[in-house]
Formats: structure tokens, C-alpha cells, sequence
């Protein structure tokens, strides 16, 4: 039987997932069986399990730094929005609905039993489930619906650790306000406070440490200093600058995603800003092109309304300049599906059901289905010297050629089967691929890099960087050390382990 630690925040955007993280590998590294889990999950950036299951990068990330398999029972209802009220549910791992908000809070209730049993199957095989909250606990507005945050904490009896960003300002009304609003009982639930992403001398801190826990009778368990790290995002570009300028110079590549309304998947590009001689920025669709070795259409978790939305901004017109200016162009899921003609969608599953003419520049035509395609893929490019690939394909489309492409990759495996069939396009300057985390292999993504290089009269760089996963796993390390020197976990190891 597992015992519960539970991180919880004064509000969104304070650090619970690296956290998280970070315990979860602390503990995986003192020999305990450990999983992440988040009752529910909003997000655009989600991953492909072993078992062909849906769920959000977070937690895939969080298993990794737990050193076990992702598992949607780690994270068995999954939000991903459509549009400004409406989101696809997924519960474990597949899609369940797609509701407006005010459905979904009269409907969430008949979610809290799948998040049970998810979290009483885990309970049963490992030796501590480190659960993350949402937003914040004390949202009294929505108590009646959470399934999330200390509904759960209470179901299992977890030790509650409370979040607070001091970068916002107001850390330690944030605090008190978020006990504060508390029922009495979710109360008892915390047992330390732990202060996020601070800069400068802590000792100007302890006047206000020692009158919150006067205040609270709740200990400060840790002050966290802020730090930078390399690890997967939660949710799109949040908190991401619009153009990163760290690097300039001359031999130096330059590409430019296009930063969509219902953009998803960032974490497809997050490898990119790892190497020495490219500088990736988001560019608003109305922004010019010219001077950008590479433009990428990322995946959109509403395809149709993005695609409208540029064609109305004109940006059809500017990415066909582009190209015959001597551009290249990438497009990944949706991105792939707005390069051809037309999307058809007859069961208006994104809200649309009659014909949307695509961008034109490959004869190509999606029609999205009911059943959404998830699975890992391995294979190798024959474009740039076949370097191999791994990533995962997430879509509802099913796109149909009517004339023949060479491919971007061939693939050798589907879901760990052997297989043997072409994937994506390489016509010319365009690219176009439904593999997401294509990036993510650093012998793909070097070969890449430097077949744009030589096209663009650079000279190629060869050398291989890490993995992005390794480079993960370089951070989740850093960030346990980090923990483990600033806050106190083994006070943390007796509220568990009951240790005297």
C-alpha cells in the first residue's frame, strides 16, 4: 500500500509540476516505487503511452523523474480546449466528450469515480504516489465540482505541501488567503508551506517566515531559489518570450514557428532551443517572413479555426512569397494538414462541416474521423542521411494524396510491431509530417539542421547534441539536488514514513 504526497498551489503557473518532479525523483533515487498523478489535467502538450493511451506531457515527465512507465491512470482526465468554452475530455487515455464548460461542471461528478479508482490501482503497486493539484484549492467558487485538488488530498489522506510563487508578489498573503479560505478539515490536509522562485539573501525572508507559521501553525519547509531549467512545459508557450534573441551571430540558423491560437504540442520544438547554432523565435501569423531559414505550422487542437483565422490575416499569400523566395516550410499535424487543399470535417467534430480549402501547396486532402490515431512511431529519415526517429502521433485527420510524395521518414515500427511504410512529405522546400517529438531524437535533429544548412550555403555543424530526454533527465537531477539542499525532506519523510 502506497502512502500520498500531494503538491498543491496558491494558483496556477507556481511551480507544482517541477516540484513534483523533483520529489518524485528525490524519493525514486531513496529506493521507493513511485508514481506521479494528476487527477486532471489541462493542457494542449500531451504524449503517447506504451499502451497507446493519451496523456499530458507533465506527467509523462513526472514518470520519467519516478524512473517508471507513464500510465494514464497518472493522469485519467485530460482537458483540451477547443476553443474559448469548449474542450475534448479525455479520460484514460481516450477521448470521452467534447463539452462546453458549464456541461462539463454538470457532468465532472461522473469523472470522480475514474479518478478514484485510478488513484486506489496505483495505491496497490507502488510504494508512494506523488499527486499534483490545479490552479489553486481554494477556487470556492468551483469546491462543489473539484476532483482535483483537496477532494483528492482527503480521499487518501495526503500530506499536503502548499505552493507560493514569490515572483508574483504577495507570497505570503497568497499563502495565508489560500488557508484561510479552506475548510477546516482541508485545513488539517496541509502540513508545510514551500516558497517558489526566489531571488536574493533569504534572511530578509524569516521575519514574515516566523508570522505566517505564528498565523497558521503551519511550518515553511523550504525556500526554493528561482532557476532556469530545460524541461518540458505544461502547457504551450506560457510564460516563453515571443522572440528568443540569446543567440546571434553569423552562421547562424533561423526558424520561426507560428504562433496559433489553439497551438499544441510546443513541446515539439523545445529540443530546437538546445542547439549552438539556431535561434528559434514564435512569431506572430501577421509578422513578416523574410529571414527565416525555416518556417513551421505547429499541430492545433482546432485546425480549422487557426487555418480561418490565416487565411483572413493574408498569411497564405506571404507563406507562397516565402517559399518562392527560397523558404522552407515544415508543416506537423494540423501544420501538415493546412499545406493541402482541402479539410473536410462531415461529423463537425471541430465545429465546421462543410469543406475548408487548405493553403494549396501539396495535393492533399484530410477528413477527420471519430477515432483518434495515437501511437508511437520509430523509423528513419532517407531525406538527410536516415538518421533515426522516434516520437507519437496524435490526430483525428486521415489525409489521402493524389499524387505520390517522397517521404520525410520511412517508418520500421508502430506501437513496438514491425512495419515497413512511408510517413509524411519532402516535396521540394516543403516538409510536412504527423510525427510529434519528432525533434526530440538528437541525431534526427541534427541531420535536419544541418541538411537546411547546407541548402543555405552553411557549412554543417555534425556534432550531436543529447537526446532531449537525456537532457530531461539532466535537469530532473539538477532540480532533486536543488530540492534536497533547500527544503526539509526528511521532515517530509517522517509526515510519510510516520518516522520518529
Amino acid at each position: 500500500m502506497a502512502v500520498f504526497l500531494m503538491v498543491q498551489g496558491t494558483g496556477s503557473g507556481v511551480g507544482k509540476t517541477v516540484l513534483n518532479a523533483a520529489f518524485c525523483r528525490i524519493f525514486a533515487r531513496r529506493g521507493r516505487l513511485v508514481a506521479p498523478f494528476k487527477a486532471q489535467n489541462m493542457s494542449l502538450n500531451s504524449g503517447v503511452t506504451p499502451h497507446g493511451e493519451e496523456m499530458g506531457r507533465a506527467q509523462i515527465l513526472q514518470a520519467q523523474a519516478a524512473l517508471t512507465e507513464p500510465d494514464s491512470r497518472m493522469n485519467p482526465v485530460l482537458l483540451k480546449p477547443e476553443a474559448h468554452t469548449r474542450c475534448q475530455v479525455v479520460v484514460r487515455g481516450k477521448v470521452w466528450d467534447t463539452l462546453h464548460a458549464s456541461s462539463y461542471y454538470r457532468r465532472g461528478g461522473d469523472l470522480w469515480q475514474v479518478v478514484v479508482d485510478s488513484l486506489h490501482s496505483l495505491d496497490r503497486e507502488y510504494d508512494l504516489v506523488v499527486i499534483e493539484g490545479a490552479g489553486s484549492p481554494a477556487e470556492i467558487n468551483l469546491r462543489h465540482v473539484d476532483i482535483v485538488n483537496m477532494r483528492v488530498a482527503r480521499e487518501v489522506n495526503a500530506a499536503v505541501i502548499l505552493v507560493s510563487d514569490i515572483e508574483k508578489g504577495g507570497v505570503f498573503a497568497s499563502l495565508y488567503g489560500t488557508w484561510a479560505l479552506l475548510e477546516k478539515a482541508e485545513r488539517k490536509c496541509i502540513r508545510g508551506f514551500l516558497i517558489n522562485k526566489f531571488r536574493g539573501d533569504v534572511s530578509i525572508l524569516q521575519p514574515g517566515l516566523a508570522e505566517i507559521e505564528r498565523l497558521t501553525s503551519i511550518p515553511v519547509i523550504g525556500v526554493v531559489p528561482y532557476t532556469e531549467l530545460a524541461l518540458d512545459d505544461e502547457d504551450s508557450y506560457q510564460g516563453r518570450p515571443m522572440h528568443n534573441t540569446k543567440k546571434k551571430g553569423m552562421g547562424m540558423l533561423r526558424i520561426g514557428v507560428v504562433r496559433l491560437s489553439y497551438l499544441s504540442n510546443y513541446t515539439d520544438f523545445q529540443p530546437l532551443e538546445e542547439e549552438p547554432d539556431l535561434q528559434m523565435e514564435f512569431f506572430s501569423s501577421h509578422e513578416p517572413l523574410d529571414g527565416y531559414d525555416l518556417v513551421i505550422l505547429p499541430g492545433s487542437k482546432n485546425t480549422v479555426s487557426d487555418l480561418k483565422a490565416l487565411r483572413q490575416e493574408g498569411f497564405q499569400e506571404r507563406l507562397c512569397a516565402y517559399l518562392q523566395e527560397g523558404g522552407y516550410v515544415l508543416g506537423v499535424c494540423g501544420g501538415f494538414q493546412m499545406l493541402g487543399q482541402y479539410l473536410h470535417d462531415p461529423l463537425g467534430i471541430e465545429g465546421h462541416t462543410s469543406p475548408v480549402k487548405g493553403f494549396g501547396l501539396l495535393d492533399m486532402e484530410t477528413v477527420f474521423a471519430p477515432q483518434k490515431t495515437l501511437r508511437i512511431v520509430e523509423g528513419f529519415s532517407p531525406v538527410c542521411g536516415d538518421p533515426p526517429v522516434r516520437g507519437y502521433e496524435i490526430h483525428m485527420g486521415e489525409s489521402t494524396f493524389s499524387q505520390s510524395y517522397p517521404p520525410l521518414f520511412h517508418l520500421e515500427k508502430v506501437m513496438g510491431k514491425t512495419v515497413s511504410r512511408e510517413e509524411g512529405v519532402a516535396h521540394q522546400a516543403l516538409f510536412g509530417t504527423y510525427i510529434h517529438g519528432l525533434f526530440d531524437r538528437a541525431e534526427f535533429r541534427r541531420a535536419f539542421l544541418d541538411f537546411l544548412r547546407v541548402r543555405k550555403k552553411l557549412p554543417p555543424v555534425q556534432k550531436v547534441s543529447p537526446s532531449w530526454q537525456e537532457r530531461m533527465d539532466q535537469e530532473l537531477e539538477r532540480i532533486a539536488d536543488l530540492i534536497e539542499d533547500v527544503v526539509d525532506v526528511e521532515r517530509v519523510e517522517r509526515w510519510l514514513w510516520r518516522k520518529m
